[in-house]
């Protein structure tokens, strides 16, 4: 059945109050809203680090929210729904230097707000030691007065969905800005699922097995965001906090399967899983920025985030008469801070920085309804103390060369306490030293060399070793004994006119990949994550923009190629994968811009897994008029969009293929009154670890 959504925004917005005079970008809106722009890169502009995208007089400035706008910009791959950045996934969002805490906010904000978009492929060492992209957004200069705002949306499919949110800031010309929103939604959908599972003893031929299951899942959850704070700016520097309260009040998953198998005593089984989750988090945000004397900029900034998870799962197995219940709870605790200086001295910019970050995880886990061993109750409490330092430079040495670099230092002090008694094999302490370095020339050819090291931390899920049922012979859990993964990478990029290109090897040391393994004594496959043998990987990443009177398309492309071996007996997983994507701009007439996009997920592998291609299309029209912005989009139009992949290690070969979730219709209406809002400019410390939690 196919899948089809009709969202319904409508944003209403009241100002009153004094009206400062318009900025240079709006007086440019202003002028070209009814101009049709024939020339579509020369928004775009390379950095030593990345491009920069201008949304003065930019068409997608009228595309209405700025997720939509986004994700028509060069490097950038929005088929999963999602913003990520080719090659290099899914980015860390700043908008004004505060942190994207969550997507809400780049939904809510409108595209003509933006002022700005830069997309950072090479990050500097103030960044995370795990952050492949960022994206750093600007809007526009605030204006006086109070703003009130509120939007509702309506989602139909096979299941409804709805929200409602509602903002409030006030802005006065003395530099205090004042704003609180609120944000519910009731979300759902439903997906088709498929499993095969080829399993069995790599010893003896004869126990080979096969597990064929198919199910319907469907999921409903609540969630609701309240926030608020206040920003002062006061000459040149800046004071501000913030408080988010996020909870998801019930949060339902379920599904009907139906399972053939031969590895166990009745053949056919039918089943039915639940989930129900509940989960709250508090965070708090402080910062300060100042300019002192002789031009040096100080920068901190606080955070504090709480939180508790709680869980119950349930499987029955009608034939087998299993029936095994599952609870988890948790709770987490994070405390960060960060101090940052930077100063010019002449053509060279100096910035450095410390960093400190706390968390705890603390979780406690029962079952019932088996006797096997690897369902048990346990607690387990995981405390981390992480310190980061780093300095960084960036070198005009001519008006056509630029040197930058700089070193992060980071060390860890992990401890794991299992049924309250430490324990020594599973406690860790890392010491990195990840030095970045890179030189640009810049005229009329953008070209940059690179180096750049990167550690990644496993996020505590994939740490807790709790068992969660997928099929009769098939279970997922975590790893304990997992560490952390570095890469080293080695780039270089090239900019010309619209023509993009990244070149990219990666030495992967200790990477982190998912693996199946066959449990002959419980006669099922276990789904789990290790740290697989270092391998290289070789990535080609292009772009290239094309302007045709009224159309402009751009055509992005992905090769990745890589010479991973793992498992017993030992497999390659070194078949080349690649994307294509197609994105197209119509100016039509009477103002309105059309956005058709194609997108083809190839064959090849990924770490251990290998894709067996998907493709799909997107249709979005813009129109904008006075006050009005009208936003219709359509997506995965032909419902072509399907998620198949194979993961073979080890004596087990698994495939899945899901399909739903994906087709939708969507109509969005805005109205706006003095729409440029003031923006918090707190930012969080570190963030990758909130993640981990």
């Amino acid at each position: 059945m196919e899948r089809i959504i009709l969202i319904i925004t409508l944003l209403i917005a009241v100002s009153t109050g004094i009206q400062a005079q318009d900025s240079l970008d709006s007086l440019m809106n202003r002028d070209l809203d009814e101009v049709v722009v024939t020339a579509q890169r020369k928004y775009t502009k390379s950095t030593a680090r990345g491009l920069k995208v201008s949304m003065s007089g930019n068409p997608l400035s009228k595309i209405g929210s700025a997720t939509d706008a986004i994700m028509q910009m060069p490097l950038i791959d929005g088929s999963a729904g999602f913003i990520s950045v080719l090659g290099k996934g899914t980015p860390v969002i700043y908008i004004n230097g505060r942190k994207m805490m969550n997507s809400s906010e780049l939904s809510n904000l409108k595209s003509s707000d933006l002022a700005s978009v830069e997309i950072v492929t090479n990050p500097s060492a103030e960044y995370g030691s795990d952050v492949s992209a960022v994206i750093l957004i600007k809007t526009k200069q605030p204006l006086a007065g109070l703003y009130i705002s509120g939007k509702g949306r309506v989602q139909a499919s096979e299941e409804w969905s709805e929200s409602a949110g509602a903002s409030l800031q006030y802005h006065n010309e003395n530099g205090l800005t004042v704003f609180g929103d609120i944000s519910y939604a009731w979300d759902g959908f439903k997906q088709k699922r498929h499993y095969a599972e080829l399993f069995g003893e790599v010893s003896n031929v004869d126990k080979f097995f096969t597990t064929l299951s198919d199910e319907t899942a469907k999921k409903r959850s609540q969630s609701l965001t309240v926030d608020g704070g206040l920003n002062y700016d006061f000459g040149k520097n800046s004071v501000g906090l913030k408080y988010i309260f996020s909870r998801t009040p019930k949060s339902r998953f379920g599904s009907v399967g139906y399972t053939s198998t031969d590895a166990l005593s009745i053949n056919g089984i039918t089943s039915a899983t639940s989930l129900n989750a509940q989960s709250f988090d508090h965070y708090i945000n402080a910062f300060g920025d100042f300019k002192l004397p002789l031009s040096i900029g100080l920068r901190m900034d606080l955070d504090y985030m709480s939180g508790n998870n709680v869980s119950c799962w349930d499987a029955l197995e009608n034939e087998t008469e299993r029936n095994i219940m599952n609870n988890n709870r948790s709770r987490h605790d994070y405390f960060g801070s960060k101090l940052r200086i930077n100063r010019n001295f002449g053509n060279i910019e100096v910035e450095a920085g410390a960093e400190y970050a706390h968390t705890k995880n603390d979780q406690y886990f029962t079952s019932q309804g088996l006797s096997n061993t690897f369902l048990t109750s346990a607690s387990d409490i995981v405390r981390q103390n992480l310190q980061a330092y780093y300095v960084s430079f960036d070198y005009d040495i001519s008006p056509k060369w630029n040197i930058y670099g700089g070193i992060r230092y980071e060390t860890t002090d992990s401890r794991y306490e299992k049924d309250d008694i430490h324990d020594n094999n599973l406690s860790r302490r890392y010491h990195d030293i990840l030095p970045n370095l890179g030189i640009q020339f810049k005229s009329p050819v953008n070209l940059t060399m690179y180096y750049r090291a990167k550690v990644s931390r496993p996020s505590y899920s994939l740490l807790d070793n709790n068992f969660a049922y997928v099929t009769p012979t098939l279970w997922e859990t975590g790893n304990p004994e997992l560490v952390a993964s570095r890469t080293h990478n080695v780039g270089i990029s090239l900019y010309f006119r619209n023509f993009v290109f990244l070149g990219t090897y990666i030495r992967s040391e200790k990477p982190i990949g998912s693996i199946y393994q066959y449990d002959a004594g419980l006669k099922a496959n276990i789904r789990t994550n290790v740290n697989l043998p270092d391998y290289d990987t070789w990535q080609l990443v292009a772009s290239q923009g094309f302007n045709v009177r009224f159309w402009h398309p751009t055509v992005q492309g992905v090769l990745l190629l890589q010479n991973l071996k793992y498992g017993n007996p030992m497999r390659k997983y070194d078949k080349p994968f690649y994307q294509l994507s197609l994105n197209n701009r119509f100016d039509l007439p009477a103002g309105i811009y059309a956005y058709l996009s194609a997108f083809y997920l190839g064959t090849g592998n990924t770490s251990t897994t290998y894709s067996r291609g998907t493709w799909q299309m997107a249709l979005t029209l813009s129109k904008s008029y006075r006050n009005w912005t009208f936003t219709l989009s359509a997506n995965d139009i032909f419902g072509t969009w399907k998620q198949r992949f194979d993961t073979y290690s080890n004596s087990v070969e698994y495939k899945s293929d899901i399909k739903g979730a994906s087709q939708y219709v969507s109509l969005s209406v805005r109205y706006s009154i003095n729409a440029a809002k003031g923006k918090y400019k707190g930012k969080a410390v570190r963030e990758d670890e909130m993640n981990r939690l």
